[in-house]
């Protein structure tokens, strides 16, 4: 497989939300572009691995498989940020495309870098309504560009590294049809719950369809879950008045009034 991922040796934590600023290296980014434009893609790369941040790239030109478009959507999947570059081979490439509906999708935070001047007109509107960060070589300041690439990758990066892990998790629940084993609880359900408030409240990248649907099921299951403890604490106190008090009246008031608790706790 033609994948590199390029980053810090270090275990990555799954407790993003719990890492300090400290703790948080640079935004994971995938990279997309056209192999024509491989010698600048190369000096991004090494402009961008100082950080020790995770950075996906494809460096082989291969036919296209159902192994290798597995990887490129992991690639795109596992990464905070999908950083694209405009050139007039990489708009009217396929394989790029692809690339960029599966980072629509997914509710990924797009960059494009222009390597090589491009008609506007002719890029899609997901790529041409965002703000263009220019590497050109013919008289654009790489080192000023870089400077505002890397605050784009990492504006908000606690934000962006929480959205890449729910929708990791979100996607295993949805591949294993949606078992509750794998929804969110505890204090994980928690984060995700502030998260999302933090994402109302304007923070990007915005939560997918996917991201609402495994937080509202986990918010279901674990609602369920408390109703179900305290039916179960309920009829244990009941069955203690019954033998504490073993008459029939207390029996039968105990029994019409466990009835109505289920129902009301039901509904």
């Amino acid at each position: 497989m033609s994948w590199l991922m390029k980053g810090n040796s270090k275990k990555r934590k799954d407790n993003y939300l719990g890492e300090t600023d400290s703790d948080l290296v640079g935004a994971s980014v995938m990279i997309s572009y056209s192999r024509k434009d491989k010698a600048f893609v190369k000096n991004i790369f090494d402009a961008l691995s100082v950080d020790e941040r995770h950075i996906w790239v494809d460096w082989e030109d291969i036919p296209p498989s159902n192994d290798w478009l597995d990887e490129i959507h992991k690639g795109i999947e596992q990464s905070d940020c999908f950083l694209f570059v405009l050139s007039p081979d990489s708009i009217k490439s396929e394989v790029c495309n692809w690339e960029v509906d599966h980072a629509v999708k997914n509710g990924k935070r797009i960059i494009p870098v222009v390597c090589r001047d491009v008609d506007y007109r002719e890029v899609r509107k997901e790529l041409a309504s965002l703000n263009w960060i220019f590497f050109r070589p013919d008289g654009d300041d790489f080192e000023a560009a870089m400077k505002l690439l890397l605050k784009a990758l990492d504006v908000d990066l606690r934000h962006a590294r929480y959205h890449t892990k729910l929708l990791v998790r979100a996607i295993d629940w949805e591949r294993h049809d949606f078992e509750k084993s794998l929804l969110l609880h505890g204090q994980d359900l928690k984060r995700a719950r502030h998260w999302l408030s933090a994402s109302a409240l304007g923070k990007e990248p915005k939560p997918t369809t996917l991201h609402l649907s495994f937080i509202t099921a986990s918010d279901s299951l674990a609602t369920s879950m408390r109703k179900r403890k305290l039916i179960a604490v309920f009829f244990a106190f009941i069955v203690a008045i019954g033998i504490i008090w073993p008459s029939w009246g207390v029996f039968f008031f105990s029994l019409v009034f466990s009835h109505f608790f289920v129902y009301f706790s039901s509904n």
